[in-house]
């Protein structure tokens, strides 16, 4: 009878544990994932009896809002509000902004380029470097199959580039990593990217100058640079909770430092 009680016990208090240990899943785009797992190992070292998994791969922004719409994450990494028949159910919130901007390998000697000479280049009029300050050399652009905030954010920013047919001479590519690696390996590439997280992570790639300004956190900060890019949060519903006080957390103030040390510009 003491046996049956003791190991009566020992099932209810194993049973009070796991369900005193909270885990939220959190993926989506693959642009925000270093910079969450920042937050949240930063969350997990206050709240012990919260456990974070952020995934790591990348399932693009329409991924990050289905994982959370079929109940597989508990926050979507997104680069775009929902839209359509996307925004049933699902909250956004803004985390913050990264500056984009066109990219070339280091060893390219162009550092600027016009607004006008951007669309040139991924419109095809413009192929060599050498009619933009540069050597004798074919320029070949980089562009993405789909859903490109990147890409989205230079048709409504700037106003050539939204009426300009991508050259059917450019390779087209799957993710935004693809597209770094791409500049990081090859002179003569170019393309459209989160400056962020071509500057921290990919030695050789370099990001210019457009109209005189470089994309910087102080010149989108300052209203100078306006080619950036929100990066956000789905929850489905309002956030509660535990999924509440950790989006709270990423709010505050040792938050935003962690995210501003990844170059992001902190919004919420």
């Amino acid at each position: 009878m003491k046996i049956r009680i003791l190991l009566t016990l020992v099932f209810l208090l194993s049973a009070a544990a796991v369900k005193a240990e909270e885990k939220l899943v959190i993926g989506g785009s693959g642009s925000l994932t270093d910079e969450i797992q920042d937050v949240a190992k930063a969350y997990m070292a206050k709240n012990p009896g919260v456990s974070i998994q952020v995934l790591m791969d990348s399932m693009s922004s329409s991924g990050g809002m289905e994982g959370v719409k079929v109940g597989r994450l508990t926050i979507g990494l997104v680069t775009r509000e929902p839209r359509g028949e996307e925004k049933d159910k699902l909250v956004y919130r803004a985390v913050g902004r990264t500056p984009v901007g066109v990219a070339v390998h280091k060893s390219l000697p162009v550092t600027n380029l016009t607004e006008a000479q951007v669309c040139d280049i991924f419109g095809g009029k413009i192929k060599s470097w050498k009619d933009v300050g540069g050597s004798d050399a074919k320029i070949t652009v980089l562009s993405r199959n789909k859903d490109d905030v990147n890409f989205d954010t230079m048709k409504s920013r700037m106003a050539c580039f939204k009426d300009t047919h991508i050259t059917d001479g450019a390779v087209v590519l799957i993710r935004g990593s693809e597209v770094l690696d791409a500049l990081d390996r090859r002179p003569g590439m170019i393309g459209i990217v989160n400056v962020a997280a071509s500057l921290t992570e990919r030695q050789n790639v370099k990001a210019l100058s457009i109209g005189g300004v470089a994309p910087t956190v102080e010149t989108v900060r300052s209203g100078k640079y306006k080619f950036y890019a929100e990066r956000g949060v789905v929850t489905l519903g309002q956030p509660q909770g535990t999924v509440k006080k950790f989006l709270d957390f990423a709010a505050g103030p040792e938050a935003q430092k962690l995210l501003t040390q990844r170059g992001l510009i902190p919004v919420m």
